[in-house]
């Protein structure tokens, strides 16, 4: 599953298997170019017309890569396109394979160590590699076999680990895809890796003793046989379907959200789902693989190409209830490849970066299993393809090792606390504010009953414990509220977990740099949901958006709009355009330039008032991503706008934001706050949203430890306190430990004028 991926015809060709490397290629005269359509009309024009579809996820307003002939390419251009040529001759380039691997074969086949990974390998040479690493190190290596293709092939693994049976195990397995080749081979380089270095590299023997790891290069024999004796860019398995039509995509016939959106029930299609969830032998035996193992706690599905790190979920665009946690490890998945290659690859979740697939095994092993899954799309982005030149092999597999490294030594932390929404700055003193978090196990095992919000009023004194609950049904999932405090103090927090490998804290830091949340007494000057007009503008000078502009509607959902308002009890709210109901996401977003949403005159006068929204932002990135981006602004005088921020965080989400005006620009009763939503990168899909503005004062009408009400803090509330001393609760309670104390005198001593 990638961007630039399989057809959604399926090839036809009828070759038989023959001795040679690889058969002769059908794909002289053809090319591979990138179209861009922009409507309807053209989407369908495209797809009827290429010769083989390598996209997805086509749509409108989202770059298509097309195989196609001169025949073809002519029509492309009669029917409005100007195609930009991606390869310009892919039956040379297939041909040229072909004639290098038929030559290495001539020349003696395979070689051993790390010229093994000079050229791309077989299946017969994967599984006899296999069986050298077992026999390289027959200690810490044995091989396995999961199941049997449906043509009677086995799929084979080997297991990599001085760690006992049971331990917190990784599988890396490639190959789904049969023309994917990069896939395999980056797998069997991360074996190769973990089985030279274990006995010289420290990192990696602690690696092995600690983790179980699993290493399944081909999922798919079948098709992977059949790209190299037959056609070169077959995807699916080898499935005869009865109806003249082969292969079944194994990537769409995972028992999860199975049948959804991006997955065919066309046979034809090379997103072919199958006839129903777990009908092919593959994915049966992949999935009994899972579940004999419940001590799986991550994995990776190795795909091409498109330089992607993804994560659940596919089937939908909301966010998994893991999504911090799974956005954190996949940066630094990201990050390590880059300092490690040059490559950028991005992370993000299947189904806002990249396109909507039901039915994938990542959604089936964190949704089914509870494993910490992803996928990962390996190089290039579109200038070879899937016939990836064998000079980029080794290369690629020294910066995805790298990366898994750096993945090892994140799930070697004993557990994971990740905040669930935003971490609270500031609290009203007269609301409760729940602090919410998911802790998780990782190498170890949190000891249940050990998750506890740690506390204290103040920046000084001892650390108060609140028991975390667990918030809901979700067994990772705790919540507790923070305490309440006088207004004008603050409350030092952090959350802390205990395991059989050591205590985890949310910051890291724990209590050497704890959160600080500062309380005040919010009062309301301005509050729009946009349930009434209450004067906001469209438009500025220099809007020249020919599509979405900014409209207050009921928002009619697409994959990259929402389908309801940010409020629990609302309906309005300002998307960028209004598709018809139904409708693909490219109908009505920001097409062509900017569009600018500008609030009416907001009363800003006091020096501490603030300013919130909730905000939607969406680039469901074609060629260009993460170029386009909100800037949000704000001005006092109507001419001199500030940024407050710019979005690119393509979240596909409600976010909430707020700002203290006096940080940006001079508070008035004319402040202004707009948002510029923009298309300027072809092939992009943006859309955005604005609900629940609002200005507020933050502030505070008594004076902290002012117990006698005189504006002063001095000995008269001093004699107070101490003649409350040791009652329980109370005014002179001031930090709400319920009894009246030496964490009460600090506060007042700490505010004395």
């Amino acid at each position: 599953m990638r961007r630039f991926a399989a057809p959604l015809v399926a090839l036809s060709f009828a070759f038989c298997a023959v001795p040679s490397a690889i058969a002769d290629t059908p794909y002289d005269g053809q090319q591979v170019v990138r179209v861009l359509p922009e409507n309807l009309r053209q989407l369908r024009a495209a797809m009827v017309l290429a010769d083989d579809v390598w996209t997805h996820s086509p749509g409108i307003g989202r770059a298509l890569d097309l195989a196609v002939g001169a025949e073809s390419l002519a029509a492309l251009r009669r029917a409005g396109f100007q195609p930009d040529v991606v390869i310009a001759d892919l039956g040379a380039l297939v041909a040229a394979e072909k004639a290098r691997l038929d030559a290495v074969a001539e020349a003696g086949g395979v070689a051993g160590g790390i010229e093994w990974f000079a050229d791309f390998k077989n299946l017969a040479a994967i599984n006899a590699k296999l069986d050298e690493f077992a026999g390289q190190r027959p200690d810490l290596v044995s091989t396995f076999t999961i199941g049997n293709s449906l043509e009677g092939r086995p799929i084979r693994g080997v297991r990599i680990s001085s760690a006992p049976s049971g331990a917190p195990a990784i599988l890396f397995n490639g190959c789904q895809h049969a023309r994917e080749w990069i896939s395999p081979m980056t797998v069997m380089y991360i074996a190769n890796q973990l089985v030279d270095n274990a006995a010289t590299d420290p990192e990696i023997a602690a690696f092995l003793s600690t983790f179980e790891v699993y290493v399944i290069p081909v999922v798919n024999p079948d098709g992977y046989q059949y790209s190299w004796d037959a056609v070169r860019l077959w995807r699916k398995n080898r499935r005869d379907n009865g109806d003249g039509t082969f292969g079944v995509d194994l990537n769409r016939n995972w028992d999860f959200a199975w049948g959804g959106a991006g997955s065919s029930g066309t046979t034809s299609s090379d997103t072919y789902r199958g006839p129903a969830p777990f009908s092919e032998p593959e994915t049966q035996a992949l999935r009994d693989f899972y579940i004999s193992k419940p001590n799986i706690l991550a994995s990776i599905d190795f795909h091409s190409f498109s330089q992607l790190v993804l994560s659940p979920w596919g089937w939908t665009v909301e966010a998994s209830p893991d999504g911090t946690l799974f956005d954190a490890l996949g940066a630094n998945i990201a990050e390590s490849i880059f300092a490690n290659g040059g490559q950028t690859y991005e992370a993000g979740p299947i189904g806002p970066t990249l396109y909507l697939a039901s039915g994938n095994v990542v959604d089936w092993a964190y949704g089914a299993r509870d494993a910490l899954a992803y996928t990962i799309e390996l190089r290039d982005t579109g200038q070879f393809g899937f016939v990836l030149p064998p000079d980029q092999i080794v290369p690629t597999g020294v910066e995805t090792f790298a990366a898994m490294r750096t993945f090892l030594t994140d799930l070697s932390a004993p557990a994971s606390i990740a905040p669930v929404g935003e971490i609270p700055t500031s609290v009203d003193v007269d609301e409760a504010t729940t602090v919410r978090v998911r802790i998780r196990s990782l190498a170890g095992e949190v000891a249940a009953g050990s998750e506890t919000l740690r506390w204290r009023i103040g920046a000084a004194g001892d650390f108060q414990s609140t028991p975390l609950v667990v918030d809901g049904n979700d067994e990772y999932a705790f919540s507790a509220l923070l305490p309440q405090a006088p207004c004008g103090s603050s409350i030092e927090w952090y959350v802390e977990a205990m395991t059989n490998l050591g205590d985890v804290t949310l910051p890291e830091v724990g209590a050497s740099a704890p959160f600080v949340t500062e309380v005040f007494d919010s009062t309301t000057v301005f509050d729009d949901d946009f349930q009434t007009v209450l004067g906001w503008t469209v438009g500025a000078p220099g809007d020249n958006a020919t599509g979405g502009v900014w409209v207050r509607v009921d928002p009619n959902g697409t994959i990259a709009q929402p389908e309801n308002d940010s409020s629990a009890d609302g309906v309005f709210c300002f998307v960028t355009g209004q598709a018809a109901p139904g409708a693909a996401a490219g109908q009505a977003d920001v097409d062509g330039g900017t569009t600018t949403l500008t609030s009416p005159a907001l009363d800003c006068s006091d020096p501490e008032s603030h300013v919130r929204y909730d905000r939607w932002y969406s680039n469901n990135l074609g060629s260009s991503p993460n170029q386009d981006s909100m800037p949000i602004e704000i001005t006092s005088d109507g001419t001199t706008w500030v940024t407050l921020e710019t979005v690119t965080e393509n979240a596909n989400a409600w976010v909430s934001k707020s700002f203290r005006v006096a940080d940006f620009v001079t508070p008035s009763a004319n402040v202004r706050i707009r948002f510029v939503a923009r298309d300027l990168n072809a092939g992009s899909l943006v859309e955005a949203g604005v609900d629940e503005v609002q200005v507020f004062v933050l502030g505070c009408n008594d004076v902290l430890g002012d117990l006698n009400a005189d504006g002063l803090v001095n000995g008269a509330d001093l004699g107070i306190l101490l003649g409350a001393w040791g009652s329980a609760g109370g005014p002179a309670d001031l930090d709400g430990s319920g009894a009246v104390d030496g964490g009460d005198l600090g506060i007042l001593l700490g505010a004395w004028s």
